[in-house]
């Protein structure tokens, strides 16, 4: 996929943001089928980046040339399965690796990925409804979506997730080591110069510590029936 420079501010976007295992792609997933959107995983597309960038051994984020060509390079494709491809290869099961986990922060905070990652999604969600989770949809992305919402847990909640959703993965790792790696993640979200993770004025919070997938879906389509649908 190349960038569109200008695509269109889209609005039918159902962009949910909030900290890593708070449960945003399990729920985001479930409310794209419920609504009959499309699902985009902006974290998802992060980690492609990440994973290039590590493919190609570009470790000093600093070269901004080297970043750039990268990007060019991309040829970033999601498919309707949640599949992720670059560059024609399908690097789907690389996404959760430790050494993504570890760097997707860093790659994140660039400006220059960011920026071009924006341009990715916003020319995917002009092509028709979405609803897209990550940690700056409400904010940056999505400015003008039409529902936004901010997915929230307990830190040890969150951790406990996690630590399912990678073991499910086939990666050995105790729940200890990933507490610590959110803790960092959180750090880095929160703290980045250009677009850090924060909740909008105009997002709806939801603590999801003690519901179920369904139940955050069906208080966000309560939200979204009350807003109303074009």
């Amino acid at each position: 996929m190349v960038p569109d420079p200008n695509p269109p501010e889209p609005r039918d976007v159902v962009a949910i943001d909030g900290p890593s295992g708070a449960g945003k792609s399990t729920v985001a997933r479930l409310l794209a089928d419920r609504l009959g959107f499309a699902y985009l995983d902006t974290g998802a597309m992060y980690r492609a980046v990440t994973w290039h960038f590590l493919e190609n051994q570009h470790n000093d984020l600093g070269d901004a040339a080297t970043t750039a060509t990268l990007l060019d390079e991309l040829r970033l494709e999601l498919s309707p399965g949640g599949r992720v491809s670059v560059a024609g290869r399908d690097v789907t099961t690389h996404l959760r690796s430790r050494e993504v986990e570890s760097r997707v922060s860093a790659v994140s905070a660039l400006p220059a990925v960011r920026a071009h990652m924006r341009v990715l999604q916003r020319q995917i969600a002009a092509a028709g409804p979405v609803v897209a989770e990550g940690r700056d949809t409400t904010s940056v992305v999505f400015p003008a979506a039409r529902w936004k919402f901010f997915l929230d847990a307990d830190p040890d909640a969150r951790g406990h997730r996690r630590f399912l959703e990678v073991r499910a993965k086939g990666r050995e790792v105790s729940e200890a080591e990933i507490l610590e790696e959110m803790a960092v993640r959180d750090r880095l979200d929160s703290t980045r110069r250009d677009a850090p993770l924060a909740k909008t004025a105009e997002a709806t919070y939801l603590d999801a510590t003690r519901l179920s997938p369904d139940e955050v879906v069906a208080a966000m389509l309560a939200e979204i029936e009350r807003k109303g649908r074009p």
